[in-house]
């Protein structure tokens, strides 16, 4: 009786937020948080384009470069809850400054580090202020935005995460060479205290006048995270961001360019090109699942699946492949692992259609944790693996390094399959 209750609970509040139409200064709101989202997708990013250079600067080795990115992502997930239940308690406008924020100065301590510790040091704060991101722009929008119009805003955050990854290969390469390491990051951390500033003079944590729902006393946090988990909405969801987002963490954050020019034996200029490719999947991805996909739970559920079959069947291919891949191959392994990233944007509008809004900052950090916990596993056995089958050729020690990657995804696409509410009859 209790479930019962629970589930249909968020259709009252969609038709709340459809009476009213939002602001002329919504987009303006949403846009500033959407440029901090893509600035912190810069910082997530900039270490999977520059791992080669990191190696050789910190004078190490694949497993302590995993533990890296495993520390950064792992720092975001421990934040995700935290992340979401701020974001509906202290609101998205102190949130956001704070993370952008962090941002920039774990930006300036990866620019000026030369040791492990300093550069761990670095990673950790990105993540910080990562975490703070993407949760508190989709309660904006939760906020800011009619029920029936969240999946596309949450999809056009997504697009705007996907531009700034798009800047973090090509671009940062170059200004890599032209500026240096130092330089390029200092910059980078400059330009991000500026977004800072504008953040907290434009951001404002709802409309003026606007009313917030009634929802009797103020929750507890264990009654909040309670009511969202017991969706069986947040839980598909949860699973799908596990299969669709994690895998392309792992090609885009850390393992891509070292697999890329290692095992597939491209040069520099190749691995920018080839994973700017899978990123402007990843904006395609996200711009179909907004536009033709989001606010329709059958068709998100059928797509989501169908998507992470996909998704598992290119890793089957990465893993089973005897040495390298052909060009057009691999371009195309590329593009749908970007796309799949960009599905899992539908994850978010899953988890929304099953919570009220406010509790759509705590649900979207619940379903955030599942990609970003299959990320962190990722990153540490890829690493892992190969420091065990390093007497390997390149080629074949990939293989083996992601065979836990493939384990994990069919893993989650059956969880997945297991939680849609809406069955063939």
């Amino acid at each position: 009786m209790q479930a019962s209750a629970l589930a249909v609970e968020p259709v009252g509040d969609q038709r709340h937020q459809r009476r009213h139409r939002p602001p002329r200064s919504a987009w303006l709101v949403w846009g500033v948080a959407a440029v901090c989202y893509f600035a912190a997708l810069f910082h997530r990013a900039s270490l999977g384009v520059v791992a080669q250079e990191a190696l050789d600067r910190f004078h190490t080795g694949p497993a302590v470069l995993a533990l890296f990115s495993a520390m950064q992502l792992g720092v975001y997930l421990a934040l995700q809850v935290p992340s979401g239940l701020l974001a509906d308690r202290l609101g998205p406008r102190r949130v956001i400054t704070g993370g952008v924020l962090a941002l920039a100065v774990g930006s300036a301590v990866f620019a000026v580090s030369g040791s492990v510790l300093g550069g761990i040091a670095g990673r950790v704060l990105i993540g910080f202020g990562d975490a703070f991101m993407f949760t508190n722009v989709l309660r904006l929008a939760a906020q800011w935005f009619p029920a029936d119009r969240f999946g596309r805003v949450a999809a056009l955050t997504g697009l705007a995460g996907g531009l700034g990854q798009v800047f973090s290969t090509l671009p940062l390469g170059t200004s890599l060479h032209a500026l240096g390491w130092t330089g390029t990051f200092l910059g980078a951390a400059a330009l991000t205290l500026a977004l800072a500033v504008a953040g907290w003079l434009v951001i404002r944590d709802r409309p003026a006048g606007y009313a917030p729902e009634a929802t009797g006393q103020a929750e507890g946090i264990g009654h909040t995270l309670k009511v969202v988990v017991a969706q069986r909405g947040t839980r598909h969801s949860f699973w799908v961001h596990f299969v669709l987002m994690a895998q392309f963490v792992a090609v885009t954050t850390l393992w891509g360019s070292p697999w890329l020019t290692d095992a597939q034996g491209h040069g520099e200029a190749e691995v920018g090109t080839l994973l700017m490719l899978c990123v402007f999947g990843f904006i395609a991805g996200t711009w179909f699942a907004g536009q033709y996909i989001a606010g329709r739970h059958l068709r998100r559920e059928r797509f989501t699946l169908g998507l992470s079959v996909a998704v598992v069947a290119v890793w089957a291919l990465l893993v089973l492949w005897p040495g390298t891949l052909p060009m057009p191959v691999l371009v195309a392994a590329l593009v749908v692992i970007g796309i799949g990233g960009g599905g899992a944007m539908l994850a978010f509008d899953g988890a929304r259609a099953a919570n009220a809004t406010h509790r759509s900052g705590a649900a979207s950090g619940v379903v955030n944790m599942g990609g970003f916990t299959a990320a962190v596993l990722i990153q540490l056995l890829v690493g892992v693996v190969l420091q065990a089958v390093a007497w390997l050729p390149a080629a074949a020690a990939y293989r083996w390094a992601f065979a836990p990657v493939l384990l994990l995804l069919v893993l989650g696409t059956l969880a997945q399959a297991s939680r849609r509410q809406h069955r063939a009859r």
